[in-house]
């Protein structure tokens, strides 16, 4: 099963892994910084900053409109100081993945899971 170019959304996500001290800092500087990223680029639809049990590692999960809407907001990301918030936060690593979006359920009024975006030439042989 490959992506398709025209498939909806795209997502990124980036884990940080940081000292337990830093996660709550680390995760309240990416809220400012999504903020702030949303309000310069339009295709930024939703943005959710998650922190792991342990307290040593945050997610950021960034789903933009499209792949296009990404690659347009390059420039905005050339703005911003990624490598001051690694080390203000002593991120020890940082993994970054990138997805298309091929099918998204989610839970209706009747309590079944119905797809909420998708395209079904999205899928090869299926």
């Amino acid at each position: 099963m490959t992506a398709s170019p025209h498939s909806l959304w795209f997502t990124q996500m980036i884990e940080y892994e940081v000292p337990a001290s830093r996660q709550a800092a680390l995760a309240e500087a990416l809220v400012t910084r999504s903020e702030e990223l949303a309000v310069r680029c339009q295709g930024l639809q939703s943005v959710s900053i998650q922190a792991s049990d342990d307290g040593s590692r945050v997610l950021q999960y960034l789903q933009w409109q499209s792949r296009l809407a990404w690659v347009e907001a390059a420039d905005c990301f050339a703005e911003e100081p990624f490598f001051d918030l690694l080390s203000r936060h002593q991120a020890r690593g940082v993994n970054f993945a990138a997805y298309q979006t091929l099918r998204s359920l989610v839970r209706g009024a009747d309590g079944g899971l119905h797809c909420q975006v998708g395209d079904p030439q999205a899928y090869q042989g299926a």
